[in-house]
């Protein structure tokens, strides 16, 4: 049965109105953190072994990421946003559509986009979208469930190339294929099943090889691992979860991003709140209860497979929200379906709509914000011509306080110098050298002649004064040992969770027996 021309053409234009939307979303968002760590290595390196790696490389246990991501970081500069723009758009369009093709097998087209849209960008994980080298989650998720589509059409051999590109690409991918492959059990299509899962069944078994064996890479197993310690970890991500995603810190998420709006991106929102409204007042449809099962296996299994690790609770804010993009595809589903009056829909999607633009702006904000701040460092003379030499025994670190978070509301978000390595690698890509670089914050102690990084355990012997670069002054200052308390204490505090801003021990205690690593927060 042929579509209709007109039809045809209405389709084109949603599928052009969101890529328009993806790219205004995308573009200018900048590099964070770990990318800094990652162009310093590529530009650094041997490009033949880039192209061909050996032994312990950079992605040896996700080798697919050395190709989209890790040959780019080569070519993206520090100061242009050119390459990096045009990488994560192609990436986002790319997981977009793939992802799209997916829930065509359940809905109708404009459906599958809309819910598409609304998995790739929910606020929860935008880490995912806006940082480059987090964007593997939304690859690998995207890659997985086109193979799903293609072993659905018949295309067997594809499906399997497309599951081993998504497996090889995130060592957090096997939830994926367990519930895609669910997917097809209960469908009684035990061929497709096995098209879904065995390319995860080879990449598990490398990644064990490798890290355990070959002692390449990290093995992301707790130390202990026992059943109450996995026990209060599950605990842990469940609670976290749903913090994350439909508690207060979504809420919270929600309210402040209406701050962050420019005029331009408010009314963009109003019309893609308009244009999704129209397409779920004109389609319809019910959940299937298959893939509902599926995707709530999905969910479950991240969260026992996260509690494995013991690293990384659901948050709602920071690079480390990414882990919550299990639970997005069983959310955008349910939303953009949710039965009951169209209207009661509309607004849950027109806030989840205004937080996605908000968010965005956020993200480009505090990425103009630290290209300012890098122009401070390349300008400083003092950092620009700060001399040790490695015999020298008065070798002092120049520790950098300032603009350790962006602000999302009270809130502190998105991290720049709140970690060691970024401003060492920073000032490697200015000043093509090494500096003895870290970072202070209020989180520091000084005690007994030794600041401490409680954080890290880490203490450095202090003889008589610290150097310190302050980032939001622009000022490379001499701190006596005898104000470093009083420096410390001066510097602002980062509240990273609504928790840290109420006094409620008895939470705290349940936080610290689940977690014990998290004191230095609380």
């Amino acid at each position: 049965m042929s579509i209709p021309s007109g039809n045809i053409k209405k389709i084109h234009l949603l599928y052009l109105l969101f890529f328009l939307l993806i790219v205004y979303l995308v573009m200018n968002t900048g590099i964070f953190s770990d990318d800094y760590e990652a162009m310093v290595r590529a530009k650094s390196e041997d490009f033949r072994n880039i192209l061909i790696p050996s032994g312990n490389f950079y992605y040896a246990d996700t080798p697919v990421l050395n190709y989209t991501h890790y040959l780019w970081y080569r070519f993206i500069s520090i100061d242009n946003q050119t390459i990096i723009n045009v990488l994560k758009i192609s990436y986002i369009l790319l997981a977009f559509c793939l992802s799209a093709q997916f829930f065509k097998i359940f809905v109708k087209e404009p459906l599958a986009l809309l819910i598409s849209f609304i998995f790739i960008f929910f606020p929860s994980h935008d880490s995912t979208v806006y940082m480059f080298m987090n964007q593997y989650l939304t690859l690998s998720f995207a890659f997985y469930l086109y193979a799903y589509y293609l072993a659905h059409r018949g295309k067997l051999l594809f499906a399997f190339l497309s599951g081993m590109i998504a497996s090889f690409m995130s060592y957090g991918s096997t939830p994926i294929a367990l519930s895609l492959c669910l997917l097809f059990v209960l469908s009684k299509k035990y061929k497709q099943a096995a098209i879904i899962v065995v390319p995860n069944i080879i990449y598990s078994s490398f990644f064990i090889i490798i890290t355990t064996i070959a002692k390449i890479g990290h093995p992301r197993v707790l130390e202990t691992l026992n059943a109450s310690t996995l026990v209060k970890q599950f605990v842990l991500q469940v609670a976290t979860f749903l913090d994350a995603t439909c508690g207060p810190s979504m809420w919270l998420k929600i309210f402040y991003s209406f701050s962050q709006l420019s005029l331009l991106s408010f009314i963009i929102g109003i019309f893609v709140v308009i244009g999704c409204y129209g397409i779920i007042r004109r389609y319809s449809a019910r959940y299937d209860p298959r893939l509902v099962i599926s995707l709530a296996v999905l969910l479950i299994t991240s969260l026992f497979m996260f509690a494995v690790t013991g690293r990384y609770p659901q948050l709602c804010f920071g690079l480390g929200n990414r882990v919550s993009i299990y639970g997005a595809l069983l959310f955008a589903y349910l939303i953009v379906l949710m039965p009951g009056p169209k209207k009661n829909r509309a607004v849950l999607l027109s806030l989840l709509l205004f937080t996605i633009v908000g968010g965005s702006d956020h993200w480009k904000s505090w990425s103009c914000h630290q290209q300012a701040v890098i122009s401070n460092i390349r300008e400083n003379k003092g950092l620009r011509n700060y001399k040790y030499t490695a015999g020298n025994n008065d070798i002092r670190v120049i520790f950098v306080s300032g603009n350790q978070f962006s602000k999302y509301g009270p809130i502190s978000n998105i991290e720049f110098f709140s970690e060691n390595w970024v401003p060492t690698h920073i000032c490697r890509l200015l000043f093509g050298r090494l500096l003895p670089t870290g970072t202070i914050n209020k989180r520091f102690k000084y005690e007994d002649g030794y600041l401490i990084d409680p954080k890290y355990n880490n203490r450095i012997k202090v003889d008589g004064y610290i150097n310190v670069y302050d980032s939001e002054k622009n000022e490379l200052l001499r701190v006596d040992a005898g104000s470093i308390k009083s420096y410390i204490e001066s510097l602002p505090s980062d509240k990273r969770h609504w928790v840290q801003f109420l006094d409620l021990k008895r939470m705290n205690q349940i936080i610290l027996k689940l977690m014990p690593r998290l004191d230095y927060a609380i």
